[in-house]
């Protein structure tokens, strides 16, 4: 049976999300300028399903090839980005109004941008083929000695945090939710050096 290949699953995700970019950007453009229409209103969401698609399957490849641990919830995060997303529809508004064109285009332009702030603010700790990433800070996997983290059987915060050998330790806190410490394990003994490992430590 015929099998396909990273390259070819790569294509078929890019495929998905172009084809549901335009969509929802033809639906968005028809909503903001002429206002509520069948076309829009199918193209919108349809759009949308696609994208949301290719992106879930993007995450599930990437899956494979790292780990990541987001930070407690952030209130103030989860405010700046949808008030930032009501923001962008209002000024798509406001912009094809006033030059009698398809505001979408900047709602399609700054998004994107939007999305990666938040997700770089919620990330407690990475781990990919490039090193580790704890609250912000890269760290290659030459200046890794251990991957420190407190017991997540104790049921309280978790912390995460790297041992390094030419600087500080750096540390941050996790959220206990989704946090799996044998995906953690095995992704280092994947990606990293042969003598890097995790170690438990007990709760804080």
């Amino acid at each position: 049976m015929f099998q396909q290949g990273p390259d070819t699953q790569t294509g078929l995700m890019k495929m998905m999300f172009m084809a549901g970019f335009l969509v929802a950007l033809f639906g968005l453009g028809a909503l903001l300028s002429s206002g509520p229409s069948i076309g829009a209103l199918i193209a919108l969401p349809a759009g949308a399903g696609l994208v949301t698609a290719s992106i879930r399957l993007r995450n599930a490849a990437l899956g494979q090839q790292l780990y990541r641990a987001v930070r407690p919830a952030d209130p103030t995060a989860v405010l700046a980005l949808w008030g930032g997303l009501a923001g962008l529809i209002a000024l798509g508004a406001l912009f094809g109004w006033l030059f009698d064109t398809a505001g979408s285009v900047l709602i399609v332009a700054v998004w994107p941008i939007l999305v990666a702030w938040y997700r770089r603010r919620r990330t407690a700790l990475q781990v990919d083929s490039s090193g580790v990433n704890v609250g912000g800070v890269l760290v290659p996997w030459t200046d890794v000695a251990e991957i420190v983290v407190s017991d997540p059987r104790a049921g309280q915060q978790i912390h995460v945090g790297a041992r390094l050998h030419s600087r500080a330790p750096v540390q941050v806190v996790a959220q206990h939710q989704g946090f799996d410490l044998a995906k953690l394990t095995a992704m280092v003994a994947k990606q990293g050096p042969q003598g890097v490992r995790v170690v438990v430590t007990g709760p804080r």
